[in-house]
């Protein structure tokens, strides 16, 4: 008895924990900002340019880029399953590989999404 209840609560609380991600996604919070293409206006209008990292936890990514000279903004959320940094950055100032290797100095890199790649 007890290990049916378990597994009814197990299937239970990964249902809640799905509908809340996706719920998360529809509310604009998450993957639209991140890779609707609103966040380019942002970057050209400020001179910037945008990548999205794929991490394992956004708030470690966000901790791991912030406070590095050239980065202007950070957006986290979702693509598809995954966590995501949107990184809004000055290229003359920093580069991508500078913030991959300050990324997976923190343990939470996992892909990088350039613009080009997405269309």
């Amino acid at each position: 008895m007890k290990n049916r209840a378990f597994m009814i609560f197990s299937i239970l609380t990964f249902a809640v924990v799905a509908l809340l991600l996706n719920f998360n996604g529809m509310a604009g919070n998450s993957v639209s900002p991140s890779l609707s293409g609103k966040g380019s206006a942002f970057a050209q209008e400020k001179g910037m340019s945008k990548v999205i990292f794929k991490v394992k936890c956004y708030d470690e990514g966000k901790a791991a880029l912030k406070g590095l000279k050239g980065i202007n903004k950070i957006e986290t959320g979702f693509h598809y399953i995954h966590e995501t940094d949107t990184v809004y950055f000055d290229p003359m100032v920093i580069t991508i590989e500078e913030m991959e290797a300050a990324l997976k100095k923190a343990g939470t890199y996992v892909e990088t999404i350039r613009e080009k790649e997405r269309n």
